[in-house]
This record gives C-alpha cells, structure tokens and sequence, in this order.
C-alpha cells in the first residue's frame, strides 16, 4: 500500500467548468500492494493546478491503481475522466488522438454550503510507467492542455534559472530527473496563443547518467521579440520496464514566461539652454542580466564620437567652439543590447531687450532715459510700470521681467505686464529693470524717479459778507439772552 506525493502547478486561473476539488480520502481496505490513491487539485487554492501521483516503481508487471476524489459541480452521478498516453509507442495503446472515455459511479454525496460534492473512485491496471487523463466530461483539465498524471515512479521538475529573461539571451531551465534508464531529456516551447493549440518545438539533450536522481540544464535558444509569451514544459525519453520499450515522459505542469526587453534603459539630463559653452550631460543606463559594457556621446559638432571608457561615472562635459543649437545622440551598449536618446541643447549669448514706462495717476505713460530724473506728483507712496521684453529670434525665450528698487524690494513677472510697487519714503529713487532669458543673459536698465507729494486744496472759510452777517447775527442772540437773564 502507497501513499502520493502532490505536486502543485503555477498555473493559475479561474475557469466556469465543473472542478475537481481536493479532498484526502484513504486508501481501500483490503487493497493489494500496488495501490496508488491520487488526490485531485484544489481548485479553491490552486487555480488551474495540476497534481501527481508516484506509485512504487514494478519491473515487468501492471500497478493497479485506484482513484479517489471530490467532484464539485458535475452531475454526482458518474464521473468522467478521459484517458490518455501522451508517450505511448505500443500498439492499442492509449493515446489523446484516440482517448478513452471511463465513467464512475457515485460513492457519496456531501452539501458544503452551496454546492454538492460527489466522492468517487475506480479501480485499473496501469499496464506502463505511466499514464495521463483529464477530466471535466472529457473536457481538458484547464486551458493549457496540460493533464494530470499517474505514475509508478519516473517523474521531472523544472525550475527557471533566472527570474527574467531578454530577447537576447538563451533560456535556461534546471531539471531535476527521477528515475533509472533516462536516455534523452530536454525542453519543449510554444507561443501562447488563446487555443493553446500550436504544436510544441522541442530541444533535445543526450543523457549516460544512470543515478535515480540527476540534476541537468536545457536551454531555448530563440529569436523572440520582446514581449512574447511562450508556454514550456520540461520532459524525458524513459526505458519503460513495464513496456520495454523507450517512452516519452512530459512534466505534468506548464511554466510560463514573457521576455522582457533587454535593450539597457538610457536616461539624460542637461541644461536645454545655456550661454556657456562648456556643457554637461548627466546619464545614468541599466540593463536586466547584463552590465553596461560601453557609451558614446555624438556632440553634433563634428567633433565625432567620444566613448566613455569608465562607465562607472555619470556626467561627462564638452566645451563648444561657438553658441548655436546642438542635438546631442548618446547611446549605451550591454552586450547586445543598445540603446539611444536625444537631447537638443542652445548655447545663446545675445541678451534680450525691453521697455520700461512709468505710468502716472492720470494713466499717462512716460518713457525714461538712463540720464534723467524723472518727477512725479502722486498721492500715495507707489507708482505703476509697464513692463515688456522680447528674446532675440530662435533665441531660449524671456524667462522674467525684474523691477528692483533701492529700497530692496523686488518683483518678478514672467509675462509684459503692468506692475505697481510701494515705496517707503517720498523723494529720490534708483529703480533697476532687467530682462532674463532661459539661457541666464540679462540685459539692464536703470531709470531714476523722484516723488513728489502732491499738495491737495485747504478749507479757507467763508467769504466777506456771509461770514460778517454770521457774526452779527451770533452777538444779537447773545444780547436777547443775556437781557432775559435779568
């Protein structure tokens, strides 16, 4: 009597169909010494997953095999399972071309919540190493075709060498081998497509090793684009003792895998505009499974190609013969690699230009001179300037418009516009107004105002004869008031 070894698969996925769920039951009473029991997948855990069941390995002689398991959201009444042999050789053979359909009756019925689950088994010989069936009313077990498998004792895992793997590089899977008499082991690949129905390509390795365990490495050389999909199982040519004859052993799971890109991921940083001639340009590259083995910057100048023979450092500078407009190419290479970006750059050495108005509280504009003071009557302690500025043609454009008195107080515009400053005392001011392009060239100009505070009309009485009038009239009122009194 056995007991199973459970091997989950990673595919995971939901599906509509009828499931089988996962239940531990034990093995007959009065079984014979080549019972196996299989326990099915749960599908409430593992989506998709696959199992496998080892039974002891019998030379030259049938296993008699019994399943038991849990069907959830069939018919409970019988349980169909379609056989097949994906490596059988022999004549009358089972094989997925010509599948045999078995059904089973029901052994119990159990309510969980809101679903029946009907338990099942059947007894039949395994007349080789192995055998392969899917369930679900002869229906695959999940979308990738993959089915469960009963064995007597061979069995294989892969695993990925890597978790990521490029257009560039060969994909390499570990395998681990069980069992005596495995002459050919390797991989077998496919796109993924919504049928999963494109037939697999195979890679074939010789195997002399005869140990019960062996670990081996099979790779995919491939020509995939980045982004493709590929479905791949791990599989061995077997010496079936129960057959005598060489079969074809695949893992009972699919691995899944998409190719990422393994161009090296470029950035760079510059100033776009500038009126220095010596530039600098950060850049910073990786790759995935592989090093940034070189980089070389085109200055656009005719300088030619510069390779940076320590890609360890980050920034590299670059001194210009004249101002002008320069497209910069840097590309970094990993392996096989390659990877280029741009930036364009503007060495600019003309400032812009701009106009100053002061406007005064009747709304008239004034131009000033850089010679003379100019006087202004006003109220209150402020004044209003107009202020415009205009970069040279293909020039980095006006950044700011700046207006800076000599009472420290500055304002900043990036737009012509109308701006109004206080001042804190009456009297003489130096007023500075600049124009900044992108590029850091100002251009400068000083006006001078004088404020002058405006002398507002008095309260000057009432004039001769009304004012002579009120006072007569104020003493007569005296008078009468003072003779009542007595």
């Amino acid at each position: 009597m056995s007991i199973i070894t459970l091997s989950q698969s990673k595919i995971e996925q939901t599906s509509t169909l009828p499931r089988f769920d996962a239940v531990l039951r034990p093995v007959f009473a009065g079984g014979d010494d080549n019972t196996t029991v299989v326990v099915a997948r749960n599908d409430a855990v593992f989506n998709g997953s696959i199992i496998k069941a080892d039974a002891p390995l019998y030379s030259n002689m049938t296993t008699n095999v019994t399943i038991w398991y849990k069907f959830a959201g069939g018919d409970n009444e019988s349980a169909p399972l379609l056989f097949g042999d994906e490596g059988t050789n022999i004549p009358n053979g089972l094989s997925w071309e010509d599948p045999t359909l078995m059904t089973y009756d029901n052994e119990s019925t159990v309510e969980l919540g809101l679903e029946i689950y009907a338990y099942y088994n059947y007894t039949f010989n395994l007349n080789s190493s192995f055998i392969s069936f899917y369930a679900r009313y002869g229906e695959y077990e999940d979308n990738y075709k993959i089915p469960n498998i009963i064995t007597t004792g061979v069995w294989l895992e892969s695993y990925f060498v890597q978790e990521e793997y490029t257009q560039f590089e060969d994909i390499e899977l570990d395998i681990i081998l069980h069992d005596y008499n495995i002459t050919q082991y390797g991989l077998m690949y496919r796109e993924v497509e919504p049928t999963h129905s494109l037939p697999f390509e195979n890679v074939t390795y010789s195997l002399s090793d005869e140990g019960v365990q062996t670990n081996v490495t099979a790779a995919i050389a491939h020509s995939f684009e980045v982004g493709t999909q590929l479905e791949i199982r791990s599989f061995i040519v077997h010496y079936d003792n129960i057959t005598l004859e060489n079969r074809v052993f695949q893992e009972n799971k699919v691995r899944l895998i998409t190719l990422v890109d393994g161009n090296p991921e470029l950035t760079i940083d510059s100033e776009l505009f500038t009126n220095s001639r010596d530039i600098s340009i950060d850049w910073y590259a990786e790759a995935i499974n592989s090093n940034i083995t070189a980089v070389e910057i085109d200055w656009d100048d005719g300088s030619g190609v510069e390779s940076i023979s320590n890609v360890s450092i980050y920034t590299i500078n670059h001194e210009y013969a004249s101002s002008g407009k320069y497209n910069i190419f840097v590309t970094a290479y990993a392996g096989l690699g390659v990877s280029t970006e741009n930036i364009t750059i503007l060495i600019e050495a003309i400032a812009p230009t701009g106009t100053i108005f002061i406007i005064d509280e009747e709304g008239n504009s004034i131009a000033p001179n850089a010679t003379d003071t100019v006087d202004i009557n006003v109220e209150k302690k402020e004044l209003k300037f107009n202020v415009s500025g205009v970069d040279n043609t293909g020039g980095s454009g006006v950044k700011k418009l700046i207006i800076m008195t000599d009472e420290d107080n500055t304002i900043e515009s990036p737009v012509d516009t109308v701006i109004t400053i206080p001042f804190l005392e009456y009297g003489f001011h130096e007023i500075t107004f600049k124009v900044e392009d992108f590029a850091g060239n100002v251009y400068s100009f000083v006006i001078y105002v004088k404020l002058i505070e405006k002398v507002l009309p008095t309260y000057a009485g009432v004039p001769f004869p009304f004012g002579l009038v009120t006072v007569v009239g104020l003493i007569a009122v005296t008078l009468i008031y003072l003779k009542k009194r007595r």
